[in-house]
């Protein structure tokens, strides 16, 4: 029951249902998932290990709001993940890294096309998550999941909330999925880190700050 209630209050912070800093009722949330305070308090605590909540005593709990560091320090580690696991996924997985990255565009594309922003950040996770899967490597993988939520949710909060537009995220979508058609990694690579690095770029153009 913990782990299943951690599990959809995860998605609603990815999915921007509770915007970044949102202070979280236990009660509230039991209501909202018709189960006890219990399975809630012990779901914060574990997303609190994950850095999506933050839990202060004698205030609250908090959806996780960035600083800086945070953000920089988050970027750099998806970019040493993604970049290897581009490598690794066109060495071993080739074919499946193409279908699983063209699924994920379709889904953005059609996210644009309808303007569903959180259909946006879902196709955005499936072709990431695609890079990381194709690697092959099982460590990598259950790294990357510790701190993919924290980064979604900002790109949501981005695209929802801040009004950043999809275009230059799409096009550098694409350009990764032909370099790893043409099985160039370097340039594969290259553009991942650009990509990655816009994040950070967006995140200082919006002017988000840390409230606590």
């Amino acid at each position: 029951m913990t782990e299943l209630t951690a599990e959809k209050i995860r998605e609603a912070i990815i999915l921007g249902s509770f915007p970044l800093g949102t202070k979280l009722s236990e009660q509230k949330l039991a209501d909202l998932y018709e189960v006890s305070r219990s399975p809630v308090r012990e779901a914060l605590v574990l997303l609190q290990i994950e850095g999506l909540v933050r839990i202060f005593p004698k205030r609250g709990s908090f959806v996780f709001s960035p600083d800086e560091r945070t953000i920089v320090d988050l970027c750099e580690h998806r970019n040493v993940l993604e970049t290897v696991s581009l490598k690794l996924g066109i060495e071993r997985n080739h074919a499946s890294l193409l279908s699983g990255l063209e699924l994920g565009i379709d889904q953005m594309q059609t996210a644009i096309e309808t303007k569903n922003t959180k259909d946006y950040s879902l196709g955005d996770l499936k072709f990431h998550r695609t890079i990381i899967a194709s690697s092959g490597n099982r460590s990598m993988i259950a790294v990357y999941e510790t701190t993919i939520g924290r980064l979604i949710a900002l790109r949501t909060h981005l695209f929802t909330v801040s009004g950043v537009q999809t275009d230059r995220s799409m096009s550098e979508h694409i350009e990764i999925l032909r370099a790893c058609e043409k099985k160039d990694i370097a340039r594969a690579q290259a553009i991942c880190t650009e990509h990655i690095n816009h994040l950070a770029e967006h995140v200082a153009d919006a002017n988000l700050k840390s409230t606590f």
